[in-house]
């Protein structure tokens, strides 16, 4: 036994080249916004390293990870419920509105040392639109409002909105009013079709509307729209 822990453990004596690196993983903001955070490492050839799932109550600070020394970057999100982890990407099933993600991708870091760090900032990554009727008194639960677009998720490596198809049905969030989330967007085709006693009555360009106001996904408000 003795023996077994000279040979696996790392000493003065020895070349320390296949000792791992300790990674110092600061969260940041994240217990702020959620209890969970899927942590995940990546080569610079975008392979997955590790995958982790933090429990924020018990870690809100950080949290260490043995890696294989070299340089990786390292990724993180929460607010996930209905989006698909597929390989570096975050899609959004068919049908489905956006979840309300907060995300991060970081620079390379340098782990051929014994130890390196990492802090973890979370970017918003979606919009709550709050949608009202104004021309349609008494008839809301004759409507059906469904959103279209050209974004289906976000990349875990950079960020970038995800090019795919988008749709889903708003949902109703009060009298004449429906509450739709989408995710930040690739770019402006974002649509909201209006359908009476299933017949489309009108089309309106959502992502004209969000480009035109100058809103990001990093601004924390919802957007309300008003459809007269």
């Amino acid at each position: 036994m003795a023996l077994c822990i000279l040979l696996c453990s790392c000493t003065v004596l020895e070349d320390r080249g296949p000792c791992p690196c300790h990674l110092n993983i600061y969260l940041g903001n994240s217990s702020e916004l959620a209890e969970k955070l899927s942590v995940s490492g990546w080569s610079l050839d975008s392979q997955r390293l590790f995958n982790d799932k933090i429990d924020l109550v018990k870690f809100p600070d950080y949290y260490t990870k043995k890696v294989r020394k070299g340089y990786l970057t390292v990724s993180a999100f929460c607010g996930n419920r209905t989006v698909i982890l597929k390989d570096e990407m975050l899609i959004i099933p068919s049908g489905k509105q956006g979840d309300r993600i907060w995300a991060y991708s970081g620079e390379p870091v340098n782990a051929e040392g014994e130890t390196a760090e990492d802090h973890i900032v979370l970017h918003k990554q979606y919009a709550d639109i709050h949608i009202r009727i104004n021309d349609l008194p008494g008839r809301a639960d004759e409507l059906v409002l469904r959103a279209t677009g050209n974004t289906e998720g976000i990349s875990l490596l950079s960020l970038k909105p995800e090019k795919g198809p988008f749709k889903c049905l708003a949902e109703r969030d009060g009298d004449d009013n429906w509450l739709l989330t989408v995710p930040r967007q690739y770019d402006s085709s974002l649509k909201l079709e209006i359908f009476l006693d299933g017949v489309l009555k009108r089309t309106v360009s959502i992502g004209e509307l969000l480009k035109n106001s100058g809103y990001t996904a990093e601004q924390r408000k919802a957007i309300i729209a008003d459809i007269n």
